[in-house]
């Protein structure tokens, strides 16, 4: 990579981080030595490859290796979600029992607002064009109650897509066969209620068993208004919170206005220990790439919620590049601790010396690492000779109205 290179890329990263524009409401042989003939029964699956696998706008010749691709297909469309009945939401999964591994893009939406959930899934292989169709076929969506590690064979009455959708419901992807092949993934974007106040667990991973076409695991995060946990490895993760975020998620919105007028009206003691919002009840948000991986993250938040940020770094080899950073924070609203320049820490809106301090909405984001990484878009254009795009991530930015 030239200098001119590293500039564009830098400039790319540092003032081009945007939500990729989604939609609303959406519309209606195996490389890795695994064995066809060797498979298990799948649970219940909506598996549909009715158009043709590209690349880009390219379809490959069905002889030659290379990354294809679906459209994205609506496998969950407009499900009953009872925001008041569910209180945690998994989305992708690590690999476990050589199966279960989405190695993709993870989107989540809160853009319904009715009381519904829709998921989208696009399959990806690298791999030739020759049978195609069996391939994409055994992997498919595994939408049950998680408890611990996921099974092949979920009892039925905890299918999250009969009836309404249920509390502790997991969406991962499952391949039908002894093991998932390396080199086959899953994205998803799931859309959900703009009320729900649940918790939100998202883990995807890198798949870079092709090195012609490493595809990183990006998430995107639009509308939280909770907590949860976000685990990525060197992909890139934009994660935008709701603009009405209470410092207390799961706690009533009268309960809330209470403490912060606490204790009679006039806020003199606004969010005491003693308001009805208990301290446990404080929203906490974490988003990492451990140890070593190195991911660019953006958190958007909002301007006028209590709320305490940690953007870190923690490459063991300094000095380098990837300092995080936290913006926004005027003395007259923020208090900023930036003493070790790769982990700063700030509390914004601190509603008075009743409340306890640093406590508030948390948000942790943290990268394990800065380095140049290779990646492949998805959906883009790709010929055999062709090289990875290549950019500096490790870097974590703590911002307001930025993506």
């Amino acid at each position: 990579m030239t200098l001119d290179d590293t500039r564009r890329a830098l400039a790319s990263i540092l003032g081009g981080l945007v939500l990729t524009a989604c939609p609303g409401r959406p519309g209606g042989g195996e490389t890795d030595g695994t064995s066809s003939s060797d498979t298990d029964q799948a649970p219940s699956t909506d598996a549909g490859t009715s158009d043709t696998p590209t690349t880009g706008n390219t379809p490959l010749p069905s002889d030659e290796v290379g990354p294809r691709e679906t459209p994205w297909e609506v496998v969950v469309d407009a499900l009953p979600f009872p925001i008041a009945d569910i209180h945690t939401l998994t989305v992708g999964h690590k690999e476990f029992d050589e199966n279960f591994a989405n190695r993709g893009i993870v989107e989540v939406l809160f853009d319904h607002p009715e009381e519904t959930i829709t998921v989208e899934t696009r399959k990806y292989v690298f791999d030739d064009g020759i049978d195609l169709e069996n391939k994409f076929g055994r992997l498919a969506l595994w939408a049950f109650v998680l408890s611990g590690n996921p099974a092949r064979h979920p009892d039925p009455a905890d299918d999250c897509r009969t009836g309404t959708w249920k509390d502790g419901c997991a969406i991962l992807a499952y391949y039908d066969g002894k093991s998932q092949p390396l080199r086959m993934g899953m994205d998803f974007r799931v859309h959900l209620p703009t009320g729900w106040r649940g918790e939100l667990f998202v883990t995807t991973e890198d798949n870079i068993a092709e090195d012609a076409w490493p595809r990183r695991g990006d998430v995107t995060i639009d509308g939280l208004c909770s907590g949860g946990d976000i685990d990525l490895e060197a992909g890139r993760a934009h994660v935008r919170l709701c603009r009405e975020l209470s410092p207390t998620p799961t706690c009533p919105a009268d309960r809330a206005a209470e403490c912060a007028t606490w204790p009679d009206g006039s806020g003199s003691e606004a969010w005491s220990p003693d308001c009805p919002c208990s301290p446990d009840l404080f929203g906490q948000l974490l988003i990492r790439a451990p140890q070593p991986w190195a991911a660019n993250i953006v958190v958007d938040v909002p301007d006028d919620a209590w709320l305490n940020a940690t953007a870190q770094n923690t490459e063991v080899n300094r000095p380098h590049d990837c300092k995080p950073q936290i913006d926004a924070c005027t003395p007259d609203q923020c208090v900023l601790n930036d003493d070790d320049e790769y982990s700063p820490t700030a509390e914004f809106n601190y509603p008075g010396p009743a409340a306890p301090a640093g406590a508030g909405f948390n948000v942790t984001a943290v990268s394990g690492g800065c380095t140049l990484i290779p990646f492949a878009e998805p959906a883009t254009s790709w010929t055999p000779d062709q090289e990875p795009s290549e950019e500096l991530r490790g870097l974590v930015h703590v911002c307001t109205d930025c993506l």
